[in-house]
């Protein structure tokens, strides 16, 4: 029998709502770090505008982008 195996065999047997609950959240947060890099298509697409914008002088200082956001939500 695998470790996996095990886990699942041990998992099975207990019967603590709080312990199950506890096991998911340590589960799904290993899951998020393993996955964190993970970008979708969107972000990408974004990012890649964002080099292009950069690189071909389209830049706002950090004033400028703080008044264009402002003028932004006044909308």
């Amino acid at each position: 029998m695998n470790v996996k195996e095990r886990i699942k065999e041990r998992i099975n047997d207990i019967n603590d709502p709080r312990l199950l609950d506890e096991l998911l959240k340590a589960v799904e947060l290993e899951y998020e770090i393993e996955h964190i890099d993970e970008l979708t298509e969107m972000e990408k697409k974004a990012i890649d505008e964002g080099i292009s914008d950069a690189e071909s002088g389209k830049l706002h200082s950090n004033s400028e982008a703080s008044q264009l956001v402002k003028k932004w939500l006044k909308k």
